[in-house]
């Protein structure tokens, strides 16, 4: 790596983290289509534009859950456990759509916009000079990849319903639920055809962006991790950089930690660059009233805020989603069991059609939890692992001038961070396996009324 360090700061320069996800928020009517907050004439129609998009997603989603209820009322004493249990799939759906547009949009903007505006504004781009350094970009571009790959996944998943109908010809509707009135009519057939789809790209959008940003905020926090180990492992480097050392003494010092550079999965993300010699020396900022000590002091006061930074995140994330994450538990154990039990009692003529589509939503239901309890336990073992990065520096040189510092930071390093449901269950991939046991248990239980019926 021959670059300058002018030229690495252009390359990972300050930039907006949430765009996509924001994005896909305002689709969702989630997120303000503008937060500025100047009085003139464009912002106002912005403002206006956007209280409307919110007032018909809202119109949307809400009447086809109502309709869905009425079908399960009208219908609950015919008997038809595959037709009942497809409605109360449908309502369940509906129901977290709305309910994440209202919590995200109404209850919480609050403690949205500042956790979005704390990490675009203090995410630290690179990690501290020293012999090696991460920077931003492998998570960021981390994020982006999951990210798209789950939303493009959301919007397949659900869009499909809306190709039956069209591949059948026989004017049904994506979901089959009752109206007081004959949808089948000229015009009304479209605008009833068109207010479903609305409502697909909603429950896809509120879907996807609600466990969505979960996994951005993980992946940028492990990212934020990553700078912080590497800024710890380098501590004395930069210490002696700051001091002023010569070349004899930082080839010796890095001699010393050669042990610790050639450790494997240090990151979870980042990619390790080495600094050249020519470059290091660069980078030294000699001090004549500087000794190892303060320098160090310094270096690792970087460190110590770096790690408030983190944590700080941590208890903003778990302060915003803990609350949802309790019910999203329940429902998607429910999702899980009902879309596998449709799936199982589709014997229509077009049945393949269905379980296509009905497949694609349990993959979805399953991915979605993936995502919330992998990602959760990624940033509990990256919780974890400050004291390991410190260790990696070759401290038993400088043993007697830094122990006290170094017992007292691994003594608080160890108080890892756990995301929960709603402080009851720790998010992580126990939790991911109990709850598709949990749900398959309900399904078994589910075929045999239907069994006995």
């Amino acid at each position: 790596m021959k670059q300058s360090d002018e030229n690495i700061v252009k390359q990972i320069e300050r930039r907006d983290l949430f765009g996509f996800i924001l994005l896909t928020m305002r689709v969702a009517a989630m997120y303000p289509l503008s937060l500025r907050k100047e009085n003139n004439c464009l912002n106002y129609l912005i403002r206006i534009a956007d209280g409307i998009y919110e007032i018909f997603t809202l119109f949307v989603s809400v009447h086809i859950a109502a309709l869905f209820i009425g079908t399960i009322y009208i219908y609950y004493g015919q008997g038809d456990l595959e037709f009942l249990v497809n409605c109360l799939l449908q309502t369940i759906i509906y129901t977290w759509t709305i309910a994440m547009k209202l919590y995200f949009r109404r209850v919480r903007p609050k403690l949205l916009t500042q956790i979005i505006s704390f990490i675009n504004d203090k995410h630290q781009l690179r990690s501290a000079p020293g012999f090696t350094y991460v920077t931003v970009r492998s998570a960021l571009r981390q994020s982006n990849l999951w990210i798209k790959s789950y939303v493009y996944c959301c919007f397949v998943g659900t869009i499909f319903w809306l190709a039956l109908p069209i591949v059948y010809r026989d004017r049904s509707l994506p979901l089959s639920c009752w109206y007081p009135f004959d949808y089948k009519q000229p015009y009304v057939y479209q605008l009833v055809f068109f207010l479903q789809a609305m409502g697909q790209i909603q429950v896809a959008a509120a879907f996807s962006a609600s466990s969505g940003f979960h996994m951005v905020l993980s992946i940028l926090t492990c990212g934020q991790y990553d700078i912080l180990f590497c800024s710890l492992k380098n501590v004395l480097a930069t210490s002696y950089l700051k001091m002023g050392a010569n070349l004899e003494q930082l080839s010796k010092l890095r001699e010393a930690q050669s042990v610790a550079d050639a450790e494997p999965d240090q990151y979870s993300y980042s990619l390790e660059i080495l600094t050249p010699p020519e470059q290091l020396i660069e980078q030294r900022k000699p001090s004549n009233n500087m000794g190892f000590y303060g320098a160090f002091k310094q270096s690792f006061t970087h460190c110590l805020q770096q790690h408030r930074y983190i944590i700080s995140i941590l208890q903003k994330m778990e302060s915003f989603y803990n609350p949802i994450w309790l019910f999203k538990i329940g429902e998607v154990t429910f999702l899980m069991c009902l879309v596998a039990f449709v799936s199982t009692k589709s014997t229509t003529a077009n049945s393949f059609m269905r379980m296509v589509s009905l497949g694609q939503y349990l993959l979805l239901v399953v991915y979605e939890l993936f995502i919330i309890c992998y990602f959760a336990d990624i940033v509990y073992q990256n919780s974890q692992r400050c004291g390991e990065a410190l260790w990696r520096s070759p401290w038993h040189l400088h043993m007697h001038q830094l122990r006290r510092d170094y017992i007292i930071f691994m003594i608080n390093s160890r108080r890892e961070f756990r995301l929960t449901a709603g402080k009851i269950y720790n998010l992580n991939v126990d939790r991911l396996r109990g709850t598709i046991t949990t749900a398959f248990s309900f399904l078994t239980l589910l075929q045999k009324l239907d069994a006995r019926g």
